[in-house]
């Protein structure tokens, strides 16, 4: 419960409180602070249980595979977003590279209670799917038809790289598809990038506050603070996703925000020019066994890391595990969001969904 709360309460109900009750609540009060809970957070009770989401992909090796991963955790998750199609340039819609899975579409006709929202993006060098009326239009009529010809429950709008000056077309764009969509029955998720300590150009083509209203959630992409473009270090910083989530919470309403959660890494090769490697979870733990490599945990950014030799070239291997992400739900709870959503089907291994259950359960 945050303290300015408190104090709009009493001005709206000053004759329902009593001074017994005003007694109780300072002594939650006192009991939330002493517990080092931090006053932007929300109490909630032990009962909630948050929305588990997941994305997914085909996959491309033994490491990698959704289906596998689908057909032994589907249970866990009340919604799936696979990367299935691209927007092109014209306003078409295209399957993406690695492929829609027909396997998957039946699989869940068999359990309707998991919502299917495939995955939307778009060609990154044009905007004309966002600036171009007709081709906007265009491009809305070809999704709402695939979702219907398809029988999804909707879809999820991932447009990343967008520069700052899209942000008012990007909100039109969604505004027109959640009418379409929401008149169907249907849904829209959009997935947004996170705007502090360094994202602040990439971030400002998302309106939050508009996309807060018109989508039925907002997926706030909370991975990749250290990447192939970057140093070595963790992939998703406790401290800095929580900055984002209170961020977001300004103009996002907590009941729909869901922070994303990895369940990949990158092994960095020290040496500066050479190759970074976007691997999955499990590939990390196979690479730390074969190279008889100690994997060590780092308590500031509760992620998992290790470091190994290649000849005369040490790398550095940092990924997000089944311990890092009970950290990531438990954000989710401290501040009342609607869910977190896992990158994704496949990367990860069963420990990683024994671990997130228990948190989620928690």
């Amino acid at each position: 419960m945050r303290m300015d709360y408190f104090k709009d309460y009493l001005k709206k109900y000053p004759y329902w409180i009593t001074a017994g009750a005003a007694v109780a609540v300072l002594l939650i009060l006192s009991l939330i602070f002493s517990n080092g809970m931090s006053p932007s957070k929300k109490l909630l009770p032990p009962s909630n249980k948050i929305q588990v989401m997941a994305f997914y992909e085909k996959g491309w090796n033994e490491f990698t595979y959704g289906l596998p991963s689908l057909h032994k955790h589907y249970q866990d998750i009340s919604v799936l977003m696979p990367y299935w199609y691209t927007l092109n340039t014209d306003g078409s819609l295209k399957v993406s590279a690695l492929g829609l899975e027909a396997e998957v579409i039946e699989f869940l006709r068999k359990h309707p209670e998991i919502k299917l929202l495939p995955l939307i993006n778009k060609d990154t060098a044009s905007q004309n799917v966002l600036a171009d009326a007709a081709v906007r239009n265009t491009s809305i009529n070809n999704i709402v038809k695939s979702v219907m010809e398809n029988q999804y429950s909707g879809v999820n709008i991932d447009f990343e790289l967008l520069p700052k000056e899209s942000r008012d077309d990007l909100t039109v764009f969604i505004r027109d598809l959640a009418q379409r969509l929401h008149a169907e029955n249907k849904m829209i998720s959009v997935s947004v990038m996170p705007k502090l300590d360094g994202l602040e150009e990439i971030g400002a083509a998302y309106d939050y506050g508009a996309l807060g209203q018109l989508a039925d959630y907002v997926t706030i992409m909370t991975y990749d603070k250290h990447a192939a473009f970057t140093d070595p270090g963790s992939v998703s910083p406790y401290e800095w996703v929580e900055k984002n989530i209170q961020e977001a919470l300004k103009y996002i309403p907590a009941d729909k925000l869901v922070v994303c959660i990895g369940a990949y890494g990158y092994d960095w090769p020290v040496e500066a020019g050479t190759e970074v490697k976007y691997i999955s979870m499990r590939e990390a733990l196979s690479r730390a066994e074969y190279q008889k490599a100690k994997i060590e945990w780092d308590d500031v950014s509760q992620s998992a890391y290790y470091n190994y030799w290649v000849g005369e070239t040490k790398h550095q291997v940092w990924f997000e595990n089944g311990y890092s992400v009970t950290r990531k739900v438990a954000l989710a709870k401290d501040y009342g969001l609607r869910g977190v959503a896992i990158w994704r089907m496949g990367f990860e291994d069963d420990e990683y969904w024994t671990k997130l259950e228990e948190a989620v359960n928690k």
